[in-house]
């Protein structure tokens, strides 16, 4: 028996320490030791209890049996028990299967019926006929109703089931799976008010409309969703014997910190155990179910136009935060300043401006091969224009616009009134052009025509794509681009976005690498070919003429200006001596005036 003075301590330090609650008082089934022992949290598991209590929005990544939705129910069962009669706790449940929203709850109960009975009150607690009570005054598979009038309600996914109840926390148990799960979610939203707390648990499903989008928004700091992303190996009931490999290399347990574990994968090392191989045997070594299940990716489909290694590779590698942002919206990244020097070409891939598809602008720095900007944002084509105008004179950018769909006539025209001087022109031969696309035939330089016509080469020109991707050829910056890639998949055997994503920024970059490669690269070389050939001329050039004697030297004089100026025979280089008409400087008199 507690003193009062006793119990008002430890409800107050249960209150203000969850942790301290659910390692005191609660218990848990260990499936490794076949039995019920004190619940103490590993070091994930406690961040877990930390992220609910400091942001409102959480969303877990978690792997098989990873016990996030234990803790989280151990959490919800302190926060309800500890909760004030004046200001009870409402909990709601969401799974995509009833029996699971019931099998969450049923977790819950059995913590509360584990906290100690002084928490309910003397009507439950003092003596044997008082601690005989139930603590619940509704006592079903889908609502329990407690003392302290807070309640804990389950459901299937139905927008329905969330009218009539306003709750303080949001649970959505397996939320990868739901089905139309933004349009629940939504509807959840409404129903929690200004003050509710959400929690999206789940393996991952997949690019689903919810729990995938919703983490991407949140790598991308669009959305208030703070991650907490599990880890099989920081689980201490699976990592005891803990190895490291990298091709034949392996490397025991080292030390366990967060930071020593996200190094080793950085650095290429994929951890295992027994626990991890017994697993993967049991799913038949099927990749995408260890993907999903084991290694918690949201790819492990195979379907991608780009592999997720190399996706992975371009955000730990060569992903950075922008070093500025501008826009009323951050539309605008940039990561570097331009350089004297060095030679830029930006790709802009045009949308109306009013739809669900953005404008992008990527700019590529072609000396050091690194992305330096990237524009997003919804905005009409015209306007566009200035935009490609301003960092294109700010990079001194070689400009390619895609006037595919007739929106990128609009910007080109727009950038040839402002007479821009770094404008991409296409060949239009073979090509069948739309009524608004003839409109730029006005403005016909050598039977090439301004803008990029991002369909008659699409197939390659992705194909170029993912090949400088994989082969690291280009630095990546921006995680919107990065992004796009996740959801880049074969439809049909055509690569394409999935439905309710975007490729946006990814074709403004496709058309760069495709024109630096077939174009800008070629112009280069033409130049580099020019040069050579000007030199190749000028070689063994004499710019002191002297007195010279047919029989010394190899000057070519004729006799009677012997022991006179000389008139020099040229020493051409011998690649360019194969194609001339002349190359012993035999009749060099013709061009010298000599008679």
């Amino acid at each position: 028996m507690l003193t009062t003075t006793e119990i008002y301590k430890e409800y107050a330090k249960c209150l203000v320490k969850p942790i301290y609650a659910i390692e005191t008082y609660l218990e848990t089934f260990d499936k490794t030791q076949e039995g019920f022992v004190p619940f103490q949290l590993f070091p994930r598991q406690k961040e877990i209890i930390y992220a609910y209590e400091k942001h409102r929005f959480n969303l877990v990544t978690k792997p098989r049996q990873a016990g996030v939705s234990t803790t989280t129910a151990a959490y919800l069962a302190v926060k309800v028990g500890f909760a004030d009669k004046e200001n009870p706790e409402n909990i709601l449940i969401v799974a995509n299967k009833q029996e699971l929203a019931f099998e969450f709850l049923a977790k819950i109960k059995d913590f509360l019926n584990q906290l100690p009975r002084w928490v309910w009150g003397n009507e439950y607690y003092g003596n044997a006929k008082n601690e005989a009570k139930s603590i619940f005054l509704v006592d079903s598979k889908k609502e329990i109703r407690l003392p302290n009038n807070s309640r804990v309600k389950a459901v299937a996914t139905s927008k329905d089931a969330l009218r009539g109840f306003t709750p303080t926390y949001l649970v959505m148990d397996e939320a990868a799976y739901i089905d139309n799960g933004a349009e629940v979610f939504g509807a959840a939203l409404t129903a929690l008010g200004t003050g509710g707390k959400a929690m999206l648990i789940s393996t991952p499903n997949g690019m689903d409309s919810l729990y995938y989008k919703t983490y991407d928004q949140a790598k991308k700091k669009e959305n208030n969703f703070n991650i907490i992303e599990m880890k099989w190996y920081e689980d201490l009931r699976y990592n005891k014997d803990l190895r490291w490999t990298k091709g034949d290399a392996v490397l025991a347990e080292i030390e366990f910190t967060f930071n020593s574990y996200h190094e080793k994968i950085n650095d290429g090392w994929k951890p295992t155990s027994s626990w991890y191989e017994h697993m993967c045997l049991g799913m038949n070594n099927d990749a995408k179910m260890i993907a999903q299940e084991l290694d918690v990716s949201f790819i492990g489909s195979g379907g991608n136009v780009i592999s997720e290694e190399y996706i992975e590779y371009q955000n730990k590698h060569n992903v950075r935060e922008p070093i500025m942002k501008m826009g009323l919206e951050n539309e605008t990244w940039i990561w570097a300043l331009p350089v004297e020097g060095h030679q830029y070409i930006s790709g802009v891939d045009v949308s109306r401006g009013d739809g669900a598809d953005s404008s992008t602008i990527v700019i590529i720095d072609f000396t050091t091969m690194e992305q330096v900007l990237e524009y997003q944002g919804k905005i009409q084509p015209d306007l566009l224009a200035q935009l490609a105008e301003e960092y294109g004179n700010m990079y001194n950018a070689y400009t390619v616009v895609d006037v595919t769909g007739g929106m990128g006539v609009s910007t080109v025209l727009k950038l040839l009134e402002f007479n821009y001087k770094n404008l991409h022109y296409d060949n239009q031969d073979g090509k069948i052009l739309s009524a608004r696309q003839r409109e730029l035939t006005n403005h016909n330089k050598e039977n090439k025509v301004p803008g990029f016509h991002a369909t008659s080469v699409r197939l390659p020109m992705l194909s170029n794509l993912e090949y400088q991707i994989r082969m690291n050829n280009i630095k990546i910056r921006s995680v919107r681009m990065t992004s796009e890639m996740n959801t880049f998949i074969y439809k049909n055997g055509r690569p394409d976005h999935m439905e309710g994503y975007h490729d946006d920024c990814l074709m403004g970059l496709a058309m760069a690498l495709w024109v630096l490669e077939h174009s800008f690269k070629k112009l280069e070389r033409l130049e580099k070919q020019n040069k050579a050939m000007l030199n190749g001329w000028l070689a063994g050039a004499n710019t002191n003429p002297k007195t010279t004697d047919l029989d010394k030297g190899t000057d070519f004089v004729s006799k009677q200006n012997r022991n006179k100026i000389a008139t020099k025979k040229p020493n051409f280089n011998p690649i360019v001596s194969k194609n001339m008409q002349d190359p012993t400087g035999k009749y060099m008199w013709l061009f010298s005036g000599s008679k």
